[in-house]
């Protein structure tokens, strides 16, 4: 199935950047500095230059199958059979992903801003919204992800006004790399799960407009290298605002540092941040169940609507069961190991098999 639906890489920078940035960016302080201590922003600087290998990588294996998604050429790769269990695999760990997003900011708008409502509440609503995000083409959600970039401008604007608090103290950042080389680079391994989102250029990069031209995987280098800049940034600012002991006992240091900024004509910035990131978060749980949907759609040979409803039920199914079975930071761990096997080994396994068996598509209608 070749895909009709042309993005330029511009987009595919809109694209990539509203998946990637999500649930993680308020506790990636806390995580990095539990992680890496007052240096964990050089760990967040390695990851993102790991990253665009990775990102490298997904580019050299796509470009050999231009206008094919992940879902098509596996088969291509391993077979048929084998080809339709690693697209099962990724279809349930889209939807995984999914179903952990929804838990997460569920926790977090119940702790933060509505104590009393009932958890079932958001779940319908954030289905409703699933199903309905999905329902359109790529190229209606281009245009969302395209203008809703601006609330993740809108962020860093609100960010920016923690620096008239007074406690702000650079020196927290000092010694630079005090905590150890080894150190630092053992907790880069730990933090790359927070550019989760990078391993839907399998399926983003069929729809580029010159998939084996370079300029294809300038979109997504110039998206990973704008996130990258956003977290060190996030990280940096919650750093010099918390004391070392403080830092290490505040699960969301960003919500806690806006919560203590008070302006006279606005008031609880925190939860201004929170009510735009609820948005920026959505356009990652559109991301990850529309291309889900689209697997669902290949694999079972369904209409996408329909494809888009089974994935509703599966991330409802999921998202309850999860819910009362498993623990929030287990799940984390769970998605961590999943995210670096389907974001990175797998890809790299199907790179070196196409290329020992000289696997690729036999003809191509790449558009001029």
């Amino acid at each position: 199935m070749r895909v009709k639906s042309r993005i330029s890489p511009a987009e595919l920078f809109f694209v990539l950047v509203q998946t990637m940035v999500g649930v993680g960016i308020l506790s990636l302080p806390f995580q990095t500095y539990k992680a890496a201590g007052h240096d964990g922003w050089i760990s967040i600087l390695i990851s993102g230059f790991l990253i665009q290998f990775i990102v490298l990588l997904i580019w050299l294996l796509c470009k050999r199958f231009p206008n094919l998604t992940l879902f098509d050429f596996s088969t291509l790769i391993v077979g048929k059979t084998l080809g339709n269990v690693i697209n099962f695999l990724y279809i349930v760990y889209l939807l995984m992903i999914v179903g952990y997003v929804f838990i997460v900011i569920n926790d977090i708008f119940i702790r933060w801003i509505f104590p009393e409502t009932p958890e079932w509440m958001f779940l319908i609503i954030g289905i409703a919204l699933l199903v309905y995000g999905c329902m359109g083409t790529i190229r209606n959600m281009v245009s969302l992800f395209s203008f809703l970039f601006l609330f993740i401008l809108f962020l860093f604007f609100i960010t920016l006004l923690t620096f008239r608090d007074p406690v702000i103290d650079v020196r927290h950042l000092f010694p630079i790399g005090s905590t150890g080389g080894w150190t630092i680079l053992k907790s880069t391994i730990e933090i790359l799960p927070s550019f989760i989102g990078f391993e839907t250029l399998l399926i983003y990069f069929a729809f580029m407009k010159q998939p084996k031209s370079f300029s294809a995987v300038k979109g997504a280098f110039s998206a990973v290298f704008f996130v990258t800049l956003f977290y060190t940034y996030i990280v940096i600012i919650s750093t010099i605002m918390f004391s070392p002991g403080e830092i290490n006992v505040v699960p969301e240091p960003v919500l806690y540092m806006l919560s203590a900024i008070d302006i006279h004509i606005l008031q609880r910035l925190d939860l201004i941040f929170l009510s735009i990131w609820g948005i920026v978060v959505a356009t990652t749980i559109i991301s990850y169940a529309f291309l889900g949907s689209m697997g669902i759609s290949k694999l079972l040979h369904v209409k996408h609507k329909t494809a888009v409803f089974l994935s509703g039920v599966f991330v409802l199914f999921i998202t309850i069961a999860s819910n009362y079975n498993v623990e929030i930071i287990a799940y984390e761990e769970w998605v961590e190991i999943l995210n670096l096997t389907f974001g990175i080994i797998i890809p790299a396994i199907l790179l070196f098999i196409a290329i020992i068996f000289k696997r690729e598509a036999a003809s191509c209608d790449e558009e001029k």
